[in-house]
């Protein structure tokens, strides 16, 4: 029979045995705290009987869901923010889940000074304005180029990141306003698998999944997507599925291999929206659709391998060698509104009253990029300071194959009373015949790069360094004799000096420089072929804290960014010349992480005064039909005002709610500034359930109605999204 006695207390309390206490006093590390017993009983041959015993211990410590610490885009190795003398916005994947942002363009949202323009079906995949120059070719995937044309989901990210201002000392050709960098996920070393289901309005269905797991030295990890949704636009919709497979091998202690592969398909709709009258979106319900019923296509396949290598020769010195091919292609049938190159798009007498132009045209674009790059970082005190020393090469190949073909037999529709048909003749369904274009365009890219930052004391830092490319193209007429290359050479400094006066503060001054060659996105022009590249330069005074115990950071920045020698009109009307100037002057502030326990926010604001500062070209006003100077004009797309706030707070350890508001003031969607974008504020909401292996949430866009237009041109403008909603149900394991 058992010597043991059963649990009994004097006062009639709960007693608890010391052997259950043991294991959970090891457990809490300490944490625990017994009172002393008023009434212990023991002897050698009895267990020990305690009086209530009260466990103290901190919960857990959150995850800082909307704080990120650190980012591997503003250097060539992981590096703290607060040490990086740059402008950089992190949006992590929690907020991300958050918003139910499931596509690229909707995450940088969050990012100050950074404007979408693109909706669903955009011509050229996402397409972004940053600090007032266009980044539609500044697109990265793990610090390597990724400029093909398509859509960009979020389901194989873990979280996007954006340096801003000029940066060719890191990325080389392009990278003006900033660069984006998408970072894949990997295997972390751990097994699990979690997935989701989304429904919601317009027949939005979607799925993900994400699963890991280990064997000895290898860890893999598996994301997959499937979506199908229509759309509030008429006629539209859009299918997309993915899969993203990542597999990371310890062959030693200190050599690494992974592989990341990326296969995501889509068809869709081209589609840009309402037109454009009077120089404002056409007062017509947001679903209107002026293109041909019968003839909607735009299909995108992109395929993305990337190999790594990393060893480490000892705790200094570490190398990295990444090699990246990228496949693209994107076809798809174009529905456009056209206006004279004179006089105004929808007449309001003759013939022509209250209707406007349409052009179709079937295109196909072919891409093939492939990348190496070569990173070596070596830390080691140099006279007794703290320094890191960073240099390596990148060597690059692109090939851009493009067709158009267009469409004859088109006629005008009205723009306040639609008739939707079929097309009737002279549809272009495939590439025989005339074609309006059809070229091969090939680009090398050689560069190397050294850069280092030296602390010349624990509060004084100084990042400094330069990259010289070569840059070359090729571009091939199929159709006519005009044949064009051109080759560049190109020195790209970059500095900066850090303050940090205490852990929580951090203040900084940077210079940065970066060229646009004329074939920076791989088309060029009898016009423009032998011209030497543009310059820019980003001046910038930042600052940097941590608050509340490093729970929320908050970030401001000054800066000028200018372009110098802008390709403009020349005397010759058939040459451009580099006499041009476009500047932008502003601020950014933003807000990230826990303003108490239970709180998140992420909040941004930019102020751009963007301005074309000198230029001879002209174009006619889409509105008055006058002649008009660029010269003082707004740049295309620049919200002067814009920011996000972006809160949630969570009710009990189950219950979360949150929601936020997205900004812009009004944007120009021509360069003379007739065409006009309305200012907006768009709010969100989300309600949310936590369990320990499921989580349901419930996301309700545009909660106010308001009708607003995510982008434009011209003669078009694309609605937002109308007030909708969409449930997820989650389950982790």
């Amino acid at each position: 029979m058992s010597d043991t006695k059963p649990l009994r207390s004097k006062s009639g309390n709960a007693k608890w045995r010391l052997g259950v206490l043991l294991p959970l006093g090891a457990a809490l590390s300490g944490m625990a705290l017994a009172e002393p017993t008023a009434n212990t009983v023991a002897d050698n041959d009895q267990e020990l009987v305690l009086d209530d015993v009260k466990v103290k211990a901190n919960r857990d410590k959150p995850v800082n869901r909307f704080k990120a610490d650190t980012s591997t885009t503003g250097s060539k190795t992981e590096m703290a923010i607060r040490d990086i003398p740059q402008s950089i916005s992190v949006v992590k994947e929690e907020l991300i889940e958050s918003q139910n942002a499931f596509n690229l363009r909707d995450a940088l949202r969050n990012v100050s000074g950074l404007t979408i323009a693109a909706g669903e079906g955009g011509r050229t995949g996402d397409s972004i304005t940053l600090r007032g120059f266009s980044a539609n070719s500044d697109q990265y995937l793990d610090g390597v180029k990724d400029n093909g044309q398509y859509a960009r989901d979020t389901f194989f990210i873990e979280r996007a990141e954006v340096l801003k201002g000029a940066s060719s000392i890191l990325f080389g050709r392009g990278a003006t306003g900033g660069v984006i960098n998408q970072v894949f996920k990997k295997p972390t070393g751990k097994t699990g698998v979690t997935g989701s289901f989304t429904y919601g309005l317009y027949d939005f269905k979607r799925t993900t999944i994400d699963a890991e797991t280990k064997y000895q030295d290898l860890g893999a990890r598996l994301n997959v997507l499937y979506q199908d949704a229509d759309s509030f636009r008429d006629y539209n919709y859009t299918n997309r599925w993915g899969i993203a497979p990542s597999f990371k091998w310890d062959i030693t202690a200190d050599t690494d291999l992974t592989l990341n592969l990326l296969h995501q398909q889509e068809d869709g709709v081209f589609d840009y929206g309402v037109p454009m009258y009077k120089g404002r979106p056409a007062d017509v319900p947001i679903n209107t659709f002026y293109g041909y019923s019968d003839n909607r296509m735009m299909d995108t396949d992109v395929n993305v391998a990337t190999v790594a290598l990393t060893h480490r020769f000892n705790q200094d010195f570490s190398v990295k060698n990444t090699v990246r091919y990228g496949d693209y292609e994107r076809k798809y049938l174009t529905h456009l509104f056209s206006c004279p190159s004179t006089g105004v798009c929808v007449p309001t007498s003759g013939a022509n009253a209250g209707t406007i132009n349409r052009s179709q045209a079937l295109r196909l674009n072919t891409q093939e990029n492939i990348y190496n790059q070569t990173d070596f970082v070596y830390k080691k005190p140099l006279f007794g300071h703290v320094n890191t020393l960073m240099f390596g090469s990148e060597f690059g190949w692109e090939e851009y194959d493009f067709k158009s073909k267009n469409s004859t037999g088109l006629t005008r529709i009205s723009v306040f009373d639609p008739r939707i048909t079929a097309s009737t003749s002279g549809l272009a369904y495939d590439f025989s015949g005339f074609l309006a274009t059809n070229r091969l365009t090939r680009a090398q890219t050689y560069a190397g790069y050294l850069m280092d930052q030296f602390e010349i004391t624990p509060e004084w830092k100084i990042l400094g360094g330069t990259r010289y490319d070569v840059f070359e193209a090729q571009q091939i007429d199929r159709i006519s004799t005009g044949n064009f290359d051109t080759s560049v050479s190109q020195w790209s400094p970059r500095g900066g000096i850090i303050w940090q006066p205490s852990k929580e503060q951090s203040y900084y001054f940077s210079y940065g420089k970066s060229f646009n060659p004329s074939a920076e996105s791989l088309s060029l022009s009898a016009n423009n072929a032998n011209l030497p590249p543009e310059q820019n330069n980003n001046y910038e005074i930042g600052a940097k804290w941590d608050l509340f115990d490093g729970q929320l950071s908050a970030t401001a920045a000054v800066f000028r960014l200018e372009k110098t020698n802008a390709r403009t009109t020349s005397p010759d009307p058939t040459l451009q010349m580099l006499a041009g100037e476009q500047r932008t002057d502003g601020f950014e502030l933003g807000l990230a992480g826990q303003i108490m326990p239970n709180w998140d926010a992420s909040i941004t604001y930019a102020h751009l005064d963007a301005e074309i500062t000198k230029s001879t070209s002209t174009a006619n006003g889409s509105v008055s039909g006058a002649v008009k100077s660029f010269l003082g004009m707004t740049p295309v797309n620049v919200p002067e005002d814009s920011g996000v706030a972006w809160t949630t707070y969570h009710l009990t350890d189950n219950w979360e709610i949150g929601g936020g508001v997205f900004y812009a003031s009004h944007r120009y969607a021509d360069n003379v500034n007739e065409a006009v974008l309305p200012g907006y504020a768009r709010l969100d909401a989300v309600v949310a359930y936590h369990q320990k292996h499921y989580d349901v949430q419930l996301n309700v866009f545009n909660l106010t109605d308001t009708v607003y237009y995510e982008s434009g041109q011209q003669n078009s403008a694309l609605p937002g999204t109308p007030v909708s909603g969409q449930l997820t149900v989650s389950f982790k394991y």
